[in-house]
């Protein structure tokens, strides 16, 4: 008849007499059935060996652990010795002889191997502390998070998460990449309310998993999740997982709990000093804007001031000149000279017409903004230069490829501005042609083209500095059209590949902007 010994269950306090040569497995024909979905049918023979007995792993699925290191081969077992298969954890006693070689000496590892342990553990977390001083991003830190935690958990999917205020899940870093993780919203919700950590030691025993189609595809037996916790608050979550059963243990999500509570603050520091330097970019892009705008402003202030000082220099000269022409007119003096006289008159007026036009600009209010139907206001400019395009013989034709026609702006001051592009059209375009004129969306503005641009041509504001050898684009018309332009927040844009001031684009934004 073979040996006798005492296998100790450490989780029920059991103890289990079986006679050598004995199968410990969850099978029933096993020597010793064990009620644990983590052991395999036959998963472990323990039997007599000389001067003591031994045991051996059977093939199984989780392996054979003695004294928490995994055996490859038969392996000599003494008195007090733990025996783990999955996650039911044994000690190893006899039976007969004096009673002191019966007393257990209670250990679970060598000094040697205990302290090789505790090492690797202690410098997972060394390593992935001195991280977060170097690399601030979170992405990054989670990657290098996740290649440290693959040394122990061995995982095959990672995912750590940020919430939300309203309690959604937000990705920081994935260990696989494209591959899903099945975190049901009951978990999610458990650990942000409570901060409650989980350990699943086979989700294919579990009713709750079992039915869950990504458990079951991406075959998930393991997993573990805690919460990142910082200053009393939950920040976030670590979730690791494997296809192994029994894989982790509640020493394992102890351990990944620590690692989440290092982790709570580097992580959220990352995602502050991120922010941080999001808004920096954000404040020095905003800020190159603005000195751009200043730069715009002040120049466009000098050409005011310029545009004033010109109008009051010419007008006394031209209102000489005009009185004395019509005062000749008037009396018949001219004689064969007249008609000469009249086009010289023709050229008066229009001078006149221009100063009048650069103080209008010198006196251009603000904006007062509502909304207005802007292709209303459009065909309202266009029937207003019905009887110059008749005379000329051109044909404006108004296309609305755009169902955004309710934009904020000052009619009265946009009216202005189409008037000015119309004008300076006239100026531009022979007789007889045909003007196409499309109102358009472009991101959040809405366009006003004149013409037809060269398809991906780019178009420039009129004081850009590639437009500089084009002396057409400091028309005063256009500069007119262009102040009010801006003052909506938008701009008027010309090609500078073209030989006038068309075709021309009149943008303008879709809801209202503050200059």
């Amino acid at each position: 008849m073979g040996r006798d010994i005492i296998l100790k269950n450490l989780g029920s306090g059991e103890n289990y007499n079986i006679t050598l040569p004995c199968v410990i497995g969850r099978g029933r024909k096993a020597g010793l059935s064990l009620p644990d979905v983590t052991v395999s049918h036959r998963h472990a023979l323990i039997e007599e060996a000389e001067g003591g007995i031994r045991i051996q792993d059977m093939h199984s699925a989780n392996g054979v652990f003695v004294n928490d290191t995994r055996i490859r081969d038969w392996t000599v077992l003494n008195p007090g010795d733990f025996i783990r298969l999955g996650n039911t954890r044994l000690q190893v006693s006899t039976t007969g002889g004096d009673e002191s070689q019966q007393t257990v000496i209670i250990h679970s590892l060598g000094p040697a191997h205990e302290g090789s342990l505790d090492h690797r553990r202690l410098k997972v977390i060394y390593e992935i502390t001195a991280e977060s001083a170097v690399d601030h991003d979170v992405a990054s830190l989670g990657q290098k998070v996740f290649a440290k935690l693959r040394e122990i958990f061995k995982q095959d999917r990672g995912y750590m998460a940020s919430f939300e205020e309203d309690g959604t899940l937000k990705p920081l870093c994935l260990c696989a990449v494209n591959e899903p993780v099945p975190l049901s919203r009951s978990i999610v919700n458990r650990l942000l309310r409570n901060g409650e950590s989980f350990l699943l030691e086979d989700a294919l025993s579990d009713a709750a998993f079992r039915e869950q189609e990504s458990v079951m595809a991406l075959k998930i037996r393991s997993a573990m999740c805690v919460p990142l916790i910082y200053d009393n608050q939950i920040y976030g979550l670590i979730y690791l997982d494997r296809s192994v059963p029994g894989a982790y243990t509640h020493e394992d999500l102890r351990f990944l709990k620590s690692i989440g509570c290092i982790l709570a603050p580097l992580i959220e520091n990352a995602r502050l000093w991120s922010e941080l330097r999001r808004r920096y970019a954000d404040t020095v892009e905003t800020l190159k804007v603005t000195e751009a705008r200043l730069i715009e402003t002040e120049r466009t202030a000098a050409y005011v001031r310029l545009a004033h000082a010109m109008a009051h220099e010419i007008r006394n000269p031209m209102t000489v000149i005009g009185g004395m022409v019509r005062k000749i007119l008037r009396s018949g003096a001219g004689g064969s000279n007249a008609d000469s006289l009249r086009a010289i008159m023709d050229s008066v007026e229009r001078v006149e017409m221009v100063i009048a036009e650069a103080d209008a600009f010198v006196k251009i209010p603000q904006p007062r903004k509502k909304l207005e139907r802007i292709d209303d206001i459009i065909r309202e400019g266009i029937r207003n230069y019905e009887h110059e395009w008749r005379k000329r013989g051109i044909h404006p034709v108004l296309s609305v490829r755009s169902p955004h026609v309710m934009v904020p702006l000052d009619a009265g001051l946009f009216r202005k501005a189409l008037s000015m592009v119309f004008r300076e059209i006239l100026f531009t375009v022979p007789d007889g042609s045909d003007i196409n004129i499309t109102l358009r969306d472009r991101g959040n503005d809405l366009e006003v083209v004149f013409g037809e641009a060269e398809p991906g041509a780019r178009l420039y504001e009129p004081f850009d500095p590639v437009m500089r050898d084009k002396p057409w684009s400091l028309g005063l018309f256009l500069n007119i059209a262009h102040k009010i332009l801006s003052d909506h927040g938008g701009s008027l844009l010309l090609d500078p590949s073209a030989q006038s001031a068309f075709p021309l684009v009149m943008r303008i934004p879709k809801t209202a902007v503050d200059i």
